[in-house]
């Protein structure tokens, strides 16, 4: 497993990225709402590529196919970490 965490006073996020052919990205996210996240991802080029689960923990699936967008599972999660900072 390879993690990848990013977390500040507010918000932390953890996520899995072994990803390949078939496997997505999965990531916990603490200390922000599902619909802070929803939020966040409505300003975020590539949302289309990920998908939001609510509850105590919010858990978000990245698909690989984010890289026929242009971008990386890890661009996503920094701009989604940058923006849930705010809220």
């Amino acid at each position: 497993m390879s993690l990848y965490v990013l977390h500040s006073e507010k918000v932390y996020i953890e996520c899995d990225m072994e990803y390949s052919a078939g496997k997505d990205v999965s990531c916990i996210i603490r200390g922000a709402t599902a619909e802070c996240v929803k939020s966040a991802l409505a300003k975020i080029n590539g949302a289309d590529y990920i998908t939001v689960k609510g509850g105590d923990e919010v858990n978000v699936t990245i698909s690989t196919s984010v890289f026929k967008a242009g971008k990386t599972p890890g661009e996503l999660i920094r701009e989604l970490f940058i923006l849930l900072r705010a809220c």
